[in-house]
């Protein structure tokens, strides 16, 4: 594209400094030629020198063109510098103009406003004074006709090279703009897929922790329950065997309650609804299968109970697992007290506390307690465990509901 752009301004500039120049050295007019010679040529070298960044600017981004932020002030030196060069050589024709030739030395300047200005005003107000300026000229040394005349030409060749290289300047815009919006479509939809590809490992993770909490709180709360009522059993079976059957019984119960709350669990799995039982009917069949010889436990509520998202339900309920489970294995307590309370119109709480060593033989980072923090978290609530100042532990969990 440059070399043809190039080939078109040396041809308008070069033909009539030729044909103008060959019939002045027939005429012996020496000086006159080498002064058209040599405005012809600096006009022709200025012109292909901005030539380059104009033809940049259209179709190599890559390569420097426009400064930004000096596209009017290179506008105006360019049109200012070219106008001067037009006078000069149309001046140093003289009266020699075979079939309008010197009108040739404007050309670029029309061309150069196609290119340049986007506004179509900007072009009107480079034409009209172009017109103005050379007509003029004409005006003084030829007359009014000869005036008219050339007016008439250099509007209909200023406006039709003016036209091309506006809609060609246009077209080459829009073929930027349309490159430019694809390569920021192609950069999103990359970013698009490393956020997708980033969510579903997001998601992946998210599974796996929940599936480990639904583990840990259904199974290793039975297993727990299990294991404690069948040592019971061991010690009292030569003393009082019927104490020793029904621990053994309660066993059997909690047993059955983990596998129930497997099922429970692959229920949710799989989008099922839950069982019919509420919130305080699964707390006290949770109560009453951890209870043994020697451990007392007290369900307590505070509030008119009401109904709750399936999650909030299962996220209490597992605190209340996981504060017996802990009482039992680490604490040594001899009571534990689950409390439920409905005070709150907002919020649901569940506090487990007992009268153990607290958390002190307990390792703060047990899986237990990160799966009641991320519960609460999941749901927008707040989960607490520590030690009592009088003695004991306790946990607490806040969600809304």
């Amino acid at each position: 594209m440059v070399l043809v752009a190039s080939m078109i301004l040396a041809w308008i500039s070069l033909m009539p400094i030729g044909w103008i120049g060959y019939l002045m050295f027939e005429r012996a007019m020496r000086s006159e030629m080498v002064m058209l010679i040599i405005c012809g040529l600096a006009a022709f070298g200025w012109n292909l020198f901005h030539l380059r960044w104009l033809l940049c600017d259209l179709y190599h981004p890559d390569k420097p063109g426009m400064e930004e932020g000096k596209c009017g002030l290179q506008a105006a030196r360019v049109f200012g510098v070219q106008f001067l060069l037009a006078i000069a050589c149309t001046h140093a024709s003289g009266e020699i103009n075979p079939i309008g030739m010197q009108q040739w030395f404007w050309m670029p300047t029309a061309g150069f406003a196609g290119v340049l200005l986007t506004r179509r005003l900007h072009m009107v107000v480079v034409l009209c004074l172009m017109l103005a300026v050379s007509s003029a000229r004409e005006y003084v040394v030829q007359g009014v006709y000869p005036a008219l005349y050339w007016a008439c030409g250099q509007l209909t060749t200023s406006v039709f090279i003016m036209g091309c290289c506006f809609v060609m300047t246009q077209a080459s815009r829009q073929r930027k703009n349309t490159a430019r919006v694809a390569a920021e479509l192609r950069s999103a939809n990359a970013q698009l897929e490393l956020r997708a590809d980033q969510a579903a490992v997001v998601a992946v993770e998210q599974e796996r922790n929940r599936l480990a909490r639904e583990i840990h709180d259904a199974v290793g709360h039975s297993l727990t329950v299990v294991v404690v009522q069948l040592e019971a059993a061991q010690a009292l079976l030569h003393e009082s065997p019927a104490r020793a059957l029904d621990s053994i019984q309660k066993a059997q119960r909690s047993s059955r309650e983990g596998l129930a709350e497997i099922r429970r669990s692959v229920s949710s799995l799989r989008a099922t609804p839950q069982d019919e039982r509420t919130l305080a009917e699964s707390l006290t069949s949770l109560i009453t299968g951890a209870e043994r010889p020697g451990l007392k436990l007290v369900l307590q509520q505070s509030g008119k109970s009401r109904p709750l998202p399936s999650l909030v339900e299962i996220s209490l309920y597992r605190c209340a697992q996981e504060g017996i489970t802990n009482a039992c294995r680490h604490a040594g307590a001899s009571e534990i007290t689950v409390h439920l309370d409905f005070t709150s119109d907002t919020s649901v709480a569940l506090s487990v506390a007992d009268n153990g060593r607290g958390f002190s033989a307990m390792p703060e980072n047990g899986h237990g307690l990160k799966g009641l923090r991320e519960r609460a978290v999941l749901l927008n609530g707040s989960f607490f465990a520590g030690s009592e100042q009088r003695g004991g532990g306790f946990c607490r969990m806040v969600v809304p509901g």
